[in-house]
């Protein structure tokens, strides 16, 4: 996945979102049959894209919704409410919309604090809807889970009939994920890599995130550093998800909290900077001692306990020498840089929207294709698809769609590099996997081979999303070919 985004990916985001929301008001205009899923359709396009953060139970969710948002928005204590699928989309006034199984819609005003009470039994809510005022709602949408595989086969059904079921129900598609943020612990288990296939995305629009890793092996109080560790291990995870994830971003979800959340104040950084000129064996004792002014003169009880809430045991082992030499202002730049989330945010924010947004316009397509098997309406969908799809802008995204099948029904094939390269390209060098500047010459020669090896798969045994993908990739060079001889 790459870090930013460049300009042609920009416009073509724009331009595609413009070419969807003709298309679904197209659609509201074959009728009362038409109508209610051109109106989900519609909440779905207007909104923006929306990344599903899943992963076991207490992986560090909500902490991380937290800290991406910048508040405390997302309960930590509630178990009811951390039981429930939540969406959080900005607006205002603050407020949660309670939809239950049954329909019925409860709205709750929040008023700046946290959802707390569903007011009604959660095994009758099929999701929570949360309108906040915070500007980084405005550019990506956030789908907080209960977890997959947790100790209750509720929790994983409450997540599996939102991001699975759902995904496949047109009359839910104001609710559909656009990208996911795996959180785990350690490696990745059977059950879980099997959720993830399930939830039909590829590995631009999927994150792994290593939680937790401050207190990654022997934590914070052992001979080497935690998240160095966990950097480490990050790359082997990536290689046993193979082509689920498109990376893995060790995070201490904990620092990113705090620091995003204005947990970190003047007296906080002083009280942590005190503790500087302490050996290891003086530090543990600090923490585990019932009065800790038998080590540090001053200090009581409560400024300790709040030091570990706030920082944990790896903000006060590593932290402190930053608090005393650059104070308040520096520790929180030590504290979004080492928890791993000024990265993690670069990435959901900078590459991830124009992969969300194809795979939204792949879920529109495959909406459309479902509708054209109602007879009633079958006439009025096949039109809208094909005015839609003999657009230009829908070859990135039938491209995309050829990527999304390859990855699900032949994940070791050897299309999938190639298709990732043309998809993350600008350039026609790029597209072919090479740098940018490379002399026009040598991207001619690798074009050619590229397509004369396409053409020779044909006398290959393919599955049917790799032959689909294969003629994908044939157009694709062959613009690139045209684009560089222009």
């Amino acid at each position: 996945m790459t870090a930013a985004p460049n300009q042609a990916h920009r416009q073509s985001t724009e331009s595609l979102n413009v070419l969807l929301r003709q298309s679904i008001e197209a659609l509201a205009q074959g009728g009362p049959n038409t109508q209610h899923a051109a109106n989900e359709l519609r909440e779905l396009v207007s909104s923006p894209p929306r990344v599903a953060v899943i992963g076991r139970l207490k992986a560090g969710k909500s902490t991380l919704v937290n800290a991406m948002t910048e508040t405390r928005i997302a309960a930590t204590g509630s178990l009811e409410c951390t039981m429930t699928v939540t969406i959080y989309d900005e607006g205002a006034p603050a407020r949660a919309d309670i939809i239950g199984l049954d329909g019925k819609v409860n709205t709750v005003p929040l008023g700046g604090n946290v959802l707390t009470d569903l007011g009604r039994p959660v095994d009758e809510v099929d999701y929570v809807r949360q309108f906040v005022p915070i500007a980084r709602l405005r550019d990506l949408g956030i789908i907080d889970t209960p977890g997959t595989a947790t100790l209750t086969v509720e929790n994983e059904a409450r997540t599996r009939r939102m991001l699975i079921d759902g995904s496949k129900d047109t009359q839910r598609a104001s609710s559909w994920a656009d990208a996911v943020l795996f959180l785990s612990d350690s490696a990745p288990r059977d059950d879980e890599r099997a959720f993830i296939a399930e939830l039909g995305m590829t590995p631009l629009t999927t994150v792994g995130v290593l939680s937790r890793a401050d207190s990654f092996g022997p934590g914070a109080f052992g001979h080497e550093d935690p998240l160095e560790m966990a950097n480490r291990y990050a790359d082997r995870i990536g290689e046993q998800l193979g082509a689920s994830v498109g990376v893995v971003v060790p995070l201490s979800g904990l620092l990113a909290e705090s620091a995003l959340t204005g947990r970190v104040n003047g007296a906080l950084a002083r009280d942590l900077a005190a503790l500087a000129s302490l050996d290891r064996e003086q530090l543990i004792d600090f923490i585990e001692f019932p009065d800790p002014s038998r080590v540090v003169e001053g200090f009581n009880a409560a400024q300790r306990d709040e030091l570990l809430d706030v920082m944990g045991e790896y903000g006060l082992v590593y932290g402190r020498s930053v608090a005393a030499e650059h104070g308040p202002g520096g520790l929180l730049q030590w504290m979004r840089q080492t928890s791993g989330i000024d990265r993690l945010t670069e990435i959901i924010t900078q590459s991830m929207p124009y992969y969300a947004t194809l795979q939204r316009a792949v879920r529109i397509v495959d909406a459309l294709e479902s509708l054209a098997n109602q007879p009633e309406i079958r006439d009025h969908v096949l039109w809208v698809q094909s005015v839609l799809q003999s657009q230009p802008q829908m070859n990135d995204v039938m491209l995309y769609r050829s990527f999304k099948n390859t990855v699900a029904d032949s994940p070791d094939s050897r299309l999938i590099p190639q298709l990732r390269a043309v998809i993350q390209g600008a350039t026609p060098a790029q597209k072919v996997g090479m740098p940018a500047d490379a002399p026009a010459e040598r991207v001619t020669v690798t074009l050619r081979q590229e397509l004369a090896e396409l053409r020779e798969l044909a006398m290959t045994p393919l599955s049917a999303a790799e032959d689909d993908a294969r003629e994908h990739l044939i157009v694709a060079y062959q613009a690139a070919w045209k684009q560089l001889n222009t």
